[in-house]
This record gives structure tokens, C-alpha cells and sequence, in this order.
């Protein structure tokens, strides 16, 4: 039986339901109170304040009823010109609340002035290290200046391949390319890893202006100046390295004794995905007297490195992968920044590795063969476009990267000092001269692909992949369709939709069979007729794409499912770790290799408490990898992975 509101029941249910909004009011502001305030007596408040409405939210409801029908039977006692007086104080009370919090929230930022936003593009593997390093820089600014920093560092990440041409282009819209949206603000200072990559945007430049301005080394706009801050070697590391160590040998001698051994071992990232990738590969293309080795060598070390690596797109996705499952690499090629960080149980960034991770103890005891070889220069580009304020915010920056004073803290962070001369973007004693050549060779020993990629139709990929009406599965399309131009006619290619017709399961739309001119045009007509709609049978599309890839090929062949997806399978019935299971085993007995694209809702990242997130797990245990990819960075990315499993011939 329902409580009797009594006499005043409808008043003071009415009275209450106001007086619990304002409490919600009051404890938000109470809550900026306690986090902004520095006076004691504001941060009680706050609490007090906090504390009643948690009260009032834990069934005191009857009380404040009764209270509230004594307030009202009091009120009603006295006399008119007291009701006044004690509705006027309580309105200034409450006046004055208010405008504690307005005042309290328009001084959050304390005394200190606003501070010059400085924007920095980085490489995805050196994320993690440039946005410790910026943050270090803010602090110590705050240091110099009252508790106040000066700069406010906004670091960010993008492959070379995604920001050559809009750097070029001066962070401006091509017709498809929309920098702004897809990669972030136009920056003040770019930190890539090498020189490597500040040459490919020089080049593109280069071929649009006139020669004289960029004859004698000159830089063409927007690039303004180059400076290297730091380096790190190219490292032999893993629990061969030991074995591997000779002072005097030079890295690809060390790395062709190991190759040249039975039942050897090496990973290495990927060399056209990643520039520490393709500094590796100079050393394992190269034999024990730095000349490249002959096809048929390249293409049985081609053959060792593709068996041993773990999710190789680039060298933090390689060790993070080998840390999540707690294994030691027998060998891998790597910077010794990446290899550092790992061993210190430092954050390495990609899935899975975006917190610190302790390290396996054994790494402790395994040091890694340095030996003379290429090295990662870590240039530090100004540009011509950034305006005076943020001109001397860079310089700035610049300048305490390269004040002996940091030195430790960089060392800490895995970089070591900058090596002479290798700021130079042609002759460059950290950049092997005969790069070209050397990614030639990986192209001509690279094995071809047989892959099968599933794009996800569900309702959800019907939805805008930004501000204006472009879906999420035109922006898919467009990049099967530019990936398939890198499809070779001795590569192998299929193509599936999900969900099926029935609602689960997937749908065929074209087979798999070899790249010719003919197939490509099918499947991307095949593709123009998908309409998004249903749920995502994704863990069904997975078991069975990954069974109708082991049904042809060989050894000598890539063979890879690719799954393009924006959320969490909705069908299958099955928990994430039944499905890592079934893919371990199947991966096992087949030897396929799942990548997912993860986009949309989809994460490749365990998020707590919600079931179907960490597809990470997934691609792990089938030595493949999870890539998450904005809507907008979906071809790019497509293109970057596809660039991996085909060989193009």
C-alpha cells in the first residue's frame, strides 16, 4: 500500500521533485568547486553540498517529505513580514551560491594566462615517445614561469604515405584527400623518424617547382628548416642477439651469420609500411660485405622474416603483439628507442599497448647487437607557413631538445644524441645510399598473395562517415577500389559482404581467383550494388572466411583474410575468447592470417565492461593485426595494408 501523502501530499511531492533538480544543479557546481578551488573553505562547501545530494539519493525521500510538512506548517505560523525576511535571505542565499560557482568556473584556469597551442604531427611509432617528450617540454616551462606552462602541445600521428601529399599541397583539400578531417590540424613542427621521409615530401615538391628553387639544397616551401634532435640504431635484439653479438662486424654481417644458421628466425616491420621496416631490410638484404644479396637469396630471407613476424606493419605493432602474449623474439630488427621502451615496460601505443606493460624478466637479462649500421635521425621540420607567435613557440621547443640539460630525460625516453651530418637530405651517413634499390629487391622477393577481404553491410555502415552524406560503406568501397590497382596478376583476390541474405552468415560476391584486369572490374562493380542493412555476423564471416582461404594456395603464398568492420559481432553467440580459440586453432592448422580494420564502433582496444571490444585478441593468435582507421583514414590505411599482402606482380 502506497505511503499517505497526507494533508500536503501533492505540494510536497511537487516541492520535492524542484527541490531535486536544484540539488542535481547545485552538486554539479559543487563538484567544479571542489576540483578548481584552492580556499579550504570553498572545497567544504563543495563537499557538504556533494554529500546531500548522495543523501538524498539514497531513499531520505520520506524524510525530506516530513521535513518539507514541517517547513510548511511552520511557514504558515508566522507572520506574514517574517515569511518575507526568510524568503528574501534564502533568496540571497541561494543567489550567492550561484554566483560562487559562476565566478569559481569562469577563473578555472586559475591565474595563468592562455598558453600558445603548439601542433605537433608525429609518426605512429614514435607517438608515444613525442607526446612524453612534449608533455616533459610543458612542464618545464610551467617550471620557468610561475607554475604557468607557456605552450600547450597538441601531439598527434600519421603515417608519411597519409601526409606527403597534403604537406605538400600546404594542408589544403584535393579533391579526395581532406587533411583537416582526416589527419588533424595543419601542424607548426612535424617529427617523423627519418630524413627518409622528409625527402618524399621534398620530391613531390621538387616536381612541381621551378629548378631553381631547389637548386644548391635549398629547401622548397613549406619546408623551412631541418634539424636533427636525436637517433636511434637499427638493433639486433631478441634472445638470438647474445649469440649474434660481434664488436667488429657491421649489423648485416651480424644479420647474415644469423640467416645463413639453420632454422633461423627474424622479424622485421614491414619496409613499405614503416621506415625502421625499411631500414631493416637494408640490413637483411644486404650479405656479411654490405652487397645486396641476389633474388634467390632475398627471396628465402623474405621467406624467414614473413614466418617469424607477428602483425608487422610497423615495429611498435610487431613487439607490442609480442608482448601482449608475453613471448620473447628469437630475433627481431627494430630501433633501439622501440626496443628500449619495451624493455622499460614504457607505453609502446597500437592495440593493446597504450598503457605501460611490465616486460617479460627474461628481457633483462638480453641486451641487444649494436653494431654499425643504419639509424633513425629523428629530423625536427619548421615550416614556412607558421606565423611569428608560434615560430618562437617552435624554436623554443627545438632549442630545449637539443640543451644538454635534456639529455637524460631523452635517453630515458629511448633516443640517443643526434649523429653529425644527419640532417642532410641526400648525403646522409645514417640513410643507407642504396634504399631504392634495396625496397626493389623486397618487391621482386616478396611472395604473392592469396586474400579474401569481408566488408561489413550492416545497417550501422549505412550511417555518414563525417559531416556530409558519404556513408561509411562508400568511404569502404572507394578504398577496395583503390587497393585493388595494387593487385598483381599472380596475386589471388575475393571479395564477401556481410551479413547474407538470410540476415547472418556472408555473402560471396565475387570468388576467389588471380588478379587480372577482368576480375578487378567485377568486383568493384560487384561492390557498387551492396546496400547496408542487418546485423554483423562478424565472428561467423571470420571462421568461415579464414576456411575458404585455406582451401587453396600454398606455402609460398600470403594467405590473409581482411575484415572491414565498424561494430561488435551481434549473431554468433559466441564470447570473444570462444572466438580467439576457435581462431587459434584453425590459424594453426592453416597457417591464414586475420587483419581486421577496425572503424566506426568496432575497437581494436579492450574497453572494460563492454563485450566484443579487443579484436586485438583475435588477430593476435593468428599472427595477422588489428589497424583502427577513422571513416576518412579507412582507403588509406586499406591501401597500407594491402601494399603488405600483395606482392603487385
Amino acid at each position: 500500500m502506497p505511503d499517505d501523502p497526507g494533508r500536503f501530499g501533492t505540494g510536497r511531492r511537487l516541492a520535492a521533485f524542484v527541490f531535486a533538480l536544484l540539488a542535481v544543479a547545485l552538486v554539479s557546481g559543487a563538484e567544479l568547486v571542489k576540483e578548481q578551488a584552492t580556499n579550504n573553505w570553498l572545497v567544504l562547501i563543495g563537499a557538504i553540498v556533494a554529500f546531500a545530494v548522495q543523501l538524498w539519493f539514497t531513499d531520505f525521500r520520506r524524510f525530506v517529505y516530513w521535513l518539507l510538512e514541517w517547513i510548511e506548517l511552520l511557514y504558515g505560523a508566522v507572520p506574514r513580514r517574517v515569511r518575507r525576511a526568510v524568503a528574501g535571505a534564502l533568496a540571497v542565499l541561494l543567489l550567492g551560491a550561484v554566483t560562487m560557482v559562476v565566478v569559481v568556473w569562469r577563473s578555472a584556469d586559475g591565474d595563468c594566462p592562455h598558453t600558445t597551442e603548439l601542433r605537433i604531427l608525429t609518426s605512429p611509432e614514435g607517438l608515444q615517445t613525442t607526446r612524453e617528450v612534449a608533455q616533459q617540454y610543458a612542464r618545464s616551462t610551467a617550471r620557468d614561469n610561475g607554475g604557468c606552462p607557456t605552450v600547450f602541445p597538441f601531439v598527434y600521428a600519421a603515417g608519411t604515405a597519409s601526409v606527403s601529399g597534403a604537406l605538400a599541397r600546404g594542408w589544403v583539400d584535393s579533391r579526395t584527400e581532406h587533411p583537416l578531417v582526416d589527419l588533424g590540424p595543419r601542424p607548426d613542427v612535424w617529427l617523423p623518424d627519418s630524413t627518409l621521409d622528409v625527402r618524399q615530401v621534398r620530391d613531390i615538391l621538387a616536381r612541381t617547382l621551378p629548378e631553381d628553387e631547389t637548386a644548391k639544397g635549398r629547401l622548397p616551401p613549406p619546408l623551412r628548416r631541418i634539424t636533427s634532435i636525436a637517433s636511434s640504431p637499427i638493433v639486433l635484439a631478441g634472445s638470438a642477439a647474445s649469440a649474434a653479438r660481434d664488436d667488429a662486424a657491421t649489423l648485416s654481417r651480424l644479420v647474415s651469420a644469423l640467416l645463413d644458421s639453420p632454422g633461423s628466425s627474424l622479424s622485421a616491420a614491414d619496409p613499405e609500411s614503416s621506415t625502421a621496416g625499411l631500414l631493416a631490410a637494408a640490413a637483411y638484404l644486404h650479405d656479411g660485405r654490405d652487397r645486396m644479396v641476389d633474388p634467390v637469396v632475398a627471396r628465402r630471407r623474405e621467406q624467414i622474416v614473413l614466418n617469424s613476424t607477428i602483425s608487422g606493419t610497423d615495429e611498435v605493432s610487431l613487439l607490442c603483439a609480442h608482448l601482449r602474449t608475453g613471448q620473447l623474439p628469437v630475433a627481431v630488427l627494430t630501433s633501439l628507442r622501440t626496443w628500449r621502451r619495451l624493455t622499460a615496460g614504457r607505453a609502446l601505443g597500437g592495440a593493446g599497448c597504450q598503457a605501460p606493460i611490465d616486460p617479460p624478466a627474461i628481457l633483462g637479462t638480453v641486451g641487444p647487437a649494436v653494431a654499425e649500421g643504419p639509424n633513425l635521425d629523428h629530423p625536427f621540420v619548421q615550416f614556412a607557413w607558421t606565423g611569428a607567435r608560434h615560430s618562437q613557440a617552435v624554436d623554443a621547443f627545438r632549442d630545449w631538445l637539443l640543451d644538454g640539460r635534456t639529455r637524460p630525460y631523452l635517453s630515458e625516453v629511448g633516443l640517443d644524441p643526434p649523429i653529425a651530418g644527419c640532417a642532410s637530405l641526400d648525403r646522409n651517413p645514417c640513410v643507407p645510399g642504396d634504399l631504392a634499390a634495396t625496397l626493389e629487391l623486397y618487391r621482386q622477393a616478396k611472395l604473392s598473395g592469396r586474400v579474401l577481404l569481408a566488408v561489413d553491410a550492416s545497417g550501422s555502415m549505412a550511417e555518414s562517415a563525417g559531416s556530409g552524406k558519404v556513408t561509411r560503406f562508400t568511404v569502404a568501397a572507394q578504398g577496395v577500389v583503390e587497393a585493388l590497382g595494387q593487385l598483381g596478376p599472380h596475386d589471388e583476390f575475393g571479395l564477401w559482404s556481410f551479413p547474407g541474405a538470410n540476415g547472418r552468415n556472408s555473402h560471396e560476391l565475387v570468388g576467389i581467383a588471380a588478379g587480372s584486369p577482368r576480375h578487378r572490374e567485377v568486383a568493384a562493380g560487384a561492390l557498387r550494388g551492396v546496400r547496408p542493412a542487418g546485423a554483423t555476423p562478424l565472428y561467423t564471416t571470420i571462421l568461415a572466411g579464414m576456411r575458404a582461404v585455406a582451401a587453396g594456395g600454398d606455402d609460398k603464398r600470403i594467405r590473409a583474410l581482411v575484415v572491414l568492420t565498424d561494430g561488435e559481432d551481434t549473431s554468433s553467440g559466441r564470447s570473444l575468447r570462444q572466438m580467439a580459440q576457435q581462431v587459434r586453432e584453425l590459424a594453426g592448422a592453416s597457417g591464414v592470417r586475420l587483419y581486421v580494420i577496425a572503424t566506426g564502433d568496432a575497437r581494436c582496444e579492450d574497453i572494460k565492461g563492454r563485450e566484443g571490444t579487443g579484436l586485438h585478441l583475435l588477430t593476435d593468435v593468428s599472427h595477422g593485426e588489428c589497424l583502427p582507421a577513422s571513416p576518412g583514414r579507412v582507403p588509406g590505411t586499406m591501401a597500407q595494408l594491402f601494399a603488405t599482402l600483395w606482392s603487385g606482380r
